[in-house]
Formats: structure tokens, sequence, C-alpha cells
């Protein structure tokens, strides 16, 4: 059996719409066999009472897409998928099936592609980068897409950043957080993105916090999908009024996600748990670190 051990990612992170992502301590382990015939498949952790056991699920439908791409004729396959990031709220947990599936598909059909490569059949699969470059790479990626080639460049996250994240109970599907963007956009505001996510780059490569702090806003897609997320005000107010850098949603939601020094993030996210206690907010609290590896291959029995 084949397994790798893929982290959680936040994507758009305020300005980067579809281009900025971020790898985080939360992982997907999605393990392969190849059996004599047939498809078992075993879920645990979340989703296991809801994600399919037969060939719509996702693990499955990516091993075959890529064997098909490849013309590897696999008899059948034994799946387990130890799921820790938790579905459809803007941690890319589809993103890390995707390259876990294809890793290990990559495994079996002994082709022996690279990362580079595989990250072009990620793409194909799910359509932007954002997610799946991190997922792959690990740190914080910018992408884009050029020609049929993803092209992107690590920035290794500052050593002492963390996030503060509140999961909300509600799930958020992407279709619906694209279908409520505009189709155009005024030009001010596409500078407005444009100039802030060059120099959240830029203060992330130097490590500098408070200019941080000044360029995650946007105006392209949290000013329009914070209307699905109900605790997206009370979120924002908790986090910047206690000394939060910024906030931001992750991916299309509904997570929420506040960077912060690494000094401070214990006592935020003892203030947001008391506060959503107070404010009868339901959802899940935690202290999230970028990661500067992404997907890792396990031993047998790691």
């Amino acid at each position: 059996m084949v397994s790798y051990k893929v982290p959680a990612t936040s994507a758009n992170i305020g300005p980067g719409f579809d281009c900025l992502g971020m790898a985080v301590n939360i992982y997907n382990t999605i393990s392969f066999e190849e059996t004599d015939k047939g498809l078992e498949i075993e879920v645990i952790g979340d989703g296991s009472d809801t994600v399919p056991l037969d060939e719509n699920n996702m693990a499955y439908e990516t091993a075959k897409y890529f064997f098909d791409k490849v013309g590897y004729k696999f008899k059948g396959l034994k799946i387990k998928i130890h799921n820790y990031i938790p579905i459809a709220r803007g941690l890319g947990s589809s993103s890390s099936i995707v390259i876990g599936a294809l890793l290990c598909a990559n495994d079996i059909a002994g082709t022996n592609m690279s990362k580079d490569e595989i990250l072009n059949i990620a793409n194909e699969i799910e359509g932007h980068p954002d997610n799946v470059t991190p997922a792959l790479v690990g740190s914080i990626t910018a992408s884009v897409i050029l020609g049929d080639t993803v092209e992107y460049k690590k920035i290794i996250p500052p050593d002492m950043l963390d996030t503060i994240v509140l999961i909300p109970e509600h799930e958020m599907s992407t279709n619906e957080a694209r279908k409520i963007l505009p189709k155009t956009y005024d030009r001010q505001d596409c500078i407005y993105n444009i100039s802030r996510a060059s120099l959240l780059i830029m203060a992330m490569i130097t490590s500098d916090y408070e200019l941080l702090s000044k360029v995650v806003d946007d105006k392209i897609h949290q000013p329009y999908r914070k209307s699905l997320i109900k605790e997206y005000d009370f979120f924002e107010n908790i986090m910047k009024s206690n000394g939060a850098l910024a906030t931001f949603i992750s991916g299309s939601g509904s997570t929420l996600m506040a960077f912060c020094h690494k000094t401070m993030s214990q006592e935020l996210y003892e203030i947001l748990k008391e506060e959503c206690k107070k404010n009868n907010i339901k959802g899940t609290i935690k202290i999230l670190s970028p990661v500067k590896e992404g997907a890792i291959k396990l031993e047998i029995g790691g």
C-alpha cells in the first residue's frame, strides 16, 4: 500500500483571488493498493458517513482519470482515506484528495511523473491552481496558468506567523460562492487588488508584519461572499479589536482566518473561544500554522 499525507490549504488569501494559497497544518492521508479486482473504499474521520464509497468517490475518480490518461490498466483498487480536513469549508479538502490520489496513482502505475507534471494534471481536474499548488509543494504559493501549464513560486512563510481559524458548522458550496460574484469589475477595484496582492507577497517575503496588516483587504470576492457567512462581521470585529494582523475568508468559505503574530495566537484563541460562547456562535476554533512542506510520502505503516 502506498500512502501520502497532504496538508490543508487556504486559497485566495485576501486580494490573491485564484492565485495565492497557503498550506497549513491539518492533514488528510490517502492510501492506495492495487488489488486483483473490484473497488474497496474506507473513509475515517470527517465525512466518514457521507463520502461516497463507490465509483463516485473523488479519490477513485482522480485515480481513474490519471490511469486513463497514462494508459495504465488497473485491475482493482483498495483506497483508504484518513480525512481530517473539514469538507466544504474552504480548507482545500478536495484538493488534498486530488493531490494524494494522483501521487498514489503515479506510484502504482510506475509513471515517475515529476511534481510539476502532477500539478498540471491536478489543475486539469480542479480548474484553478491556488489550492492544489500549496497542497503539493507547501508554503505560500503564487500560481498562474500559462497555456496548459501551471507556473508558480513558493514564498516561505514568516517564522512567527500563525492564523486563528473559525470553522463554522455550515458548509459552503464553491459553485454557490462563485455565482455570487459579479461578471465584471470596476478598474479601480482591479487596481486595488493588484497593488495589495503584490505588497502582500512582499510582506511575506520580508516578514513585514506591519505591512501585512495593511494589505489583506480585497474588493474582488470577499465583499460579496461575506453575505453567505453570517459569522463574518463577528469574527472580523473580535479579531481586529484584539490585535490580529488581518482577517480574510479562507478559500470560498465558510472558514474565516486571521493572521497573527505567534506570540499572540493563544491569547486570540482564548478570546475568540469566549466570545463565541457568549454570542452563541457555533463552530470549531483552531490555531493553524503555515507549513513549508507539502504532500509527503509515508513509509508503510506510517
